[in-house]
């Protein structure tokens, strides 16, 4: 078995934002080489998540909807405190969500494609943003 991580860097321009990666993940290993593996995809983040789902625009505004419903921002969580003080922004709600969302993906990649279903796509959970992050896309063959 043969062990490989490379590391892909994404942008956010919002406090909450849902990215498809999946270009970026099929890009990465297209330029491995790589036909048949399996793929774990995941961020060092606490303040973000990453999951595979339809990718709608609709979708993405409910989920966003949903988010700020069952953690709202800046609602006095303990954690907070630190980050008011320091003229940060609070991040508790999103360490709530990360923790709540399925954080690493696991793949399979068959024939030199990945084996998602019929709207599946891979993506990223901006919760704390706008930030820059990273993405690390691990090949196990």
């Amino acid at each position: 078995m043969e062990l490989s991580t490379y590391q892909l860097s994404i942008s956010s321009d919002r406090r909450f934002e849902i990215l498809n990666v999946t270009p970026e993940v099929e890009a990465t290993l297209d330029e491995s080489g790589v036909n048949d593996a399996l793929v774990y995809v995941s961020t060092p983040h606490t303040s973000a998540a990453l999951s595979t789902n339809e990718y709608e625009e609709k979708l993405l505004d409910d989920m966003i909807d949903w988010f700020k419903e069952i953690a709202p921002p800046d609602d006095g969580y303990y954690h907070d405190l630190d980050h008011i003080n320091a003229g940060e922004q609070p991040n508790a709600h999103a360490h709530l969500l990360s923790a709540a969302i399925k954080r690493p993906v696991l793949l399979l990649l068959r024939e030199g494609e990945l084996d998602l279903g019929t709207w599946e796509e891979v993506m990223f959970f901006e919760l704390c943003g706008p930030r820059e992050r990273t993405i690390e896309v691990t090949v196990l063959q």
